[in-house]
């Protein structure tokens, strides 16, 4: 869910940043959200446009183009203080750029995702909610700190200048290389490429900034305060001052915590890929068999386990209760026959593929095709799950992790480190080691005569 705040104060915070700083002349703020309002209403019905014609990414340059000029629109009117008019024209440019730039980042990721609201739409909408309180406070701490901080609020609207000057260039220069307008030098690949991706950290700045504006405004409390006689006015400024500075400094420290915690979460707990819990590693018994007790599987939770190979290969299978009505264990091996081995997760009655995030319901768990775990041959009689060491061995190239194992030359017999081995051999689908070249010719001419035991494992192409 904090992806959705993610987007919004991302967008909001330096476009109500910039609006407050920019139009702390204009008295009437009223007209500054009603020209964010329309800039996000037109914003809107440009999106929706050019989203009908597959143009959103074209219509982003436009936007990115829109906000570079913009900007330098609002430097020009510094050089004469009467043109307070080209400001709103400024903000409403600027308005309609972030606008655009709000509706590309989320448009795969839509708040209702059916006809019905459930929990999930509402908590991605709270969490939109938020972020504009959050934004829409720092916009009036800004106008009102200003008077107190204004040598230091023109030093952060020039870096907010700054930064999403930069942005907008990196943004604009990219479509541009991707569309062959220029050539794409290396160093410039490189300036777009940093750019892009340090933009998205740049909110983290502007909240540090806001952070300081909020603890020198303490510098202006007055701690030693006396009352001089009854009806003293100047005590009572000053008291009600001293209350207006705490009152916005702890809003802006909460606000500050809440924002980071957000956003930080989001970076550094969202963002972290999907990965498989530890495997437990397994031997097989006398009878070359795994066997599991069927009480084990009756949490209908996914149980996984590994078994390392002679030749190092680390297999991967889990089990799984299909049904929560009935015993109904189903064997497989954690990859999948499209996307590889990175494996599943189980998610309430779903089965995930990390790979390509396909959903799997668990009742077509063991069936063969698409984005389904490959199955893995099993016994089932009531209590008791076996599963054939050869079975088991058959999937070893489902899967690429090899483990460092002392294994043994088949020729000469003689033990060595399969990482370390400077010859090997795949044979029947499993790999050999040997010790020296003589040993690995040998073996590649009569195989047969070496191997005591007709092991083999597939291919996924065979199927």
């Amino acid at each position: 869910m904090s992806i959705y705040f993610f987007h919004a104060f991302s967008v909001l915070l330096p476009l109500f940043c910039i609006a407050s700083l920019a139009s702390v002349r204009i008295k009437r703020f009223g007209f500054v959200f009603l020209w964010i309002f329309l800039a996000f209403v037109f914003a809107y019905f440009a999106f929706y446009i050019a989203s009908a014609y597959a143009r959103t990414q074209g219509l982003a340059f436009f936007a990115y183009i829109l906000l570079f000029s913009s900007f330098v629109l609002f430097i020009l009117s510094f050089l004469k203080k009467e043109l307070l008019s080209l400001r709103l024209v400024f903000i409403f440019i600027t308005a309609f750029a972030f606008g655009v730039r709000y509706y590309v980042l989320s448009q795969d990721f839509p708040i209702f995702t059916s006809s019905l609201l459930d929990s999930e739409a509402i908590k991605s909408l709270a969490f939109i909610i938020l972020a504009l309180i959050l934004a829409l406070f720092f916009f009036f701490f800004l106008r009102w700190q200003y008077k107190f901080n204004q040598s230091l609020s023109l030093i952060f609207f020039a870096f907010l200048l700054l930064c999403e000057l930069n942005s907008a260039l990196a943004n604009i220069l990219h479509t541009a290389m991707r569309q062959d307008l220029i050539y794409t030098y290396s160093l410039l690949l490189s300036y777009v490429a940093k750019s892009v991706y340090y933009a998205q950290f740049f909110v983290y700045a502007y909240l540090i900034f806001l952070l300081v504006l909020a603890f020198l405004l303490l510098r202006f409390k007055v701690f030693e305060l006396k009352k001089e006689h009854l009806f003293d006015m100047r005590y009572r400024q000053i008291k009600a001052l001293n209350a207006k500075l705490n009152a916005y400094f702890a809003v802006s420290f909460a606000s500050f915590v809440l924002a980071f915690g957000v956003i930080l979460y989001f970076h550094v707990i969202s963002l972290r890929p999907v990965s498989i819990d530890t495997p437990t590693e397994i031997l097989p018994n006398e009878n070359a068999e795994f066997v599991f007790d069927m009480a084990l599987l009756r949490d209908n939770k996914l149980h996984r386990f590994a078994y390392i190979s002679s030749e190092g290969k680390l297999i991967r299978f889990f089990l799984i209760n299909k049904r929560e009505d009935k015993d109904a264990p189903v064997a497989v091996f954690d990859a999948c026959a499209i996307c590889g081995d990175m494996g599943y997760v189980q998610r309430g009655n779903e089965l995930i593929c990390i790979s390509c995030n396909v959903r799997i319901f668990l009742p077509s768990v063991g069936k063969e095709g698409g984005c389904n775990p490959i199955p893995l041959a099993y016994e089932f009689d009531g209590e008791k799950i076996r599963i054939k060491l050869e079975d088991v061995i058959k999937g070893s190239n489902f899967f690429t992790e090899v483990k460092e194992l002392e294994v043994q030359d088949p020729v000469s017999k003689t033990k060595l480190i399969n990482l370390e081995a400077k010859y090997s051999y795949i044979y029947a689908g499993l790999t050999y080691y040997f010790d020296n070249e003589e040993n690995y010719e040998a073996f590649k001419k009569e195989p047969e005569q070496y191997l005591d035991h007709n092991l083999s494992a597939v291919f996924k192409t065979q199927g």
